[in-house]
């Protein structure tokens, strides 16, 4: 059994009385919510791929759509969905798009808030304490040592819980494919190349094969010049996203229309959140229109059209990795 330190030890039972509390908050939340009314209820659940039959990215998603009692149900149990269950695997998160919309007194209104913001807090603390445990390594098994089958990033996710005001004129949702974009140098492609020397070969390359392939690719990217400017592309996961649009009063209607026959925009407040949780819609004073996620389908995707000005090379500077040469204008 690994040794840690007296800091690391502190660290972990710092973590699990914060895990306790908010395991403890959570039960009072659920117990307020169940006391609201159900005006609305709308909620998508993501099929998570079962242990061993993980890919790197699924060519079609298709939601299990749940409403009225059922979905008020599944934001009750995402609540505290931190765990895997020994079926599916924990490399793909749980993701249960949608929202609730819940009538309450006004007391009930407050504290529902109120406890929303501390289960926000506790998860910031547990968050901020991770790191005291030690390398990646570490971590994860300190974590599961308390909590086995934890899946953290479940654990810290913040909820998301909408008053009155401003007043929500609709929730709709959306799949965002995003592409994570960094600066990088050609001495910092020269290095990870060298350090994929040690690295095992691909399972259909023979050793000899793939120490040859590392030193021709290390050749084509030293012949660069040093100032190439570079980009590493890489896709993120698909994932879920909710658009919340606010109600405009007509004045503000109005100012948006001057600008818009001024300026030729008119800028429609909407807030764009990552949807991994139904959100909770409190008393709204105007009804509000709730989306349903559609399915995800990787090949209508693909047939976009490319986004406009592109200032990257369309071929990677070497197939080992997706880091492509940058034109400034």
């Amino acid at each position: 059994m690994a040794q840690y330190s007296p800091s690391q030890l502190q660290a972990i039972a710092a973590i699990n009385e914060l895990i306790e509390a908010l395991e403890s908050l959570i039960d009072e939340l659920r117990s307020d919510l169940r006391q609201c009314d159900i005006a609305q209820a709308k909620v998508a659940v993501i099929p998570r791929p079962k242990i061993g039959d993980e890919t790197d990215a699924p060519d079609r998603i298709e939601p299990e759509l749940l409403s009225g009692q059922e979905a008020f149900g599944r934001l009750i149990f995402a609540l505290a969905d931190w765990y895997g269950d020994g079926e599916h695997s924990t490399k793909a998160v749980a993701r249960t798009p949608g929202a609730v919309v819940l009538r309450c007194q006004p007391e009930l209104e407050e504290r529902i808030l109120r406890r929303v913001n501390q289960v926000n807090a506790l998860k910031d603390q547990i968050k901020a304490r991770i790191p005291e445990l030690g390398n990646r390594n570490e971590r994860f098994d300190l974590l599961h040592q308390h909590h086995h089958m934890l899946v953290t990033l479940q654990l810290t996710r913040h909820l998301l819980a909408l008053p009155p005001v401003p007043v929500i004129q609709s929730l709709t949702f959306t799949w965002g494919v995003k592409t994570e974009i960094k600066k990088m140098t050609v001495a910092e492609v020269i290095k990870r190349i060298e350090s994929m020397a040690n690295e095992p070969a691909p399972a259909d390359m023979e050793r000899d094969m793939w120490q040859w392939n590392i030193s021709k690719e290390l050749n084509r990217v030293k012949s660069l010049p040093e100032n190439t400017e570079l980009r590493h592309r890489r896709q993120l996961n698909v994932r879920p996203m909710v658009n919340i649009r606010r109600h405009l009063s007509q004045a503000e209607r109005d100012a948006r229309r001057e600008r818009w026959e001024k300026e030729g925009k008119f800028d429609q407040p909407v807030l764009l959140r990552e949807a991994h949780t139904p959100l909770i819609v409190l008393n709204p004073k105007l009804p509000v229109k709730l989306g349903t996620l559609g399915v995800y389908d990787a090949n209508k995707a693909k047939q976009r059209a490319k986004r406009a000005g592109r200032k990257t090379s369309d071929e990677p500077i070497t197939w080992l990795l997706p880091v492509y040469q940058y034109f400034a204008k």
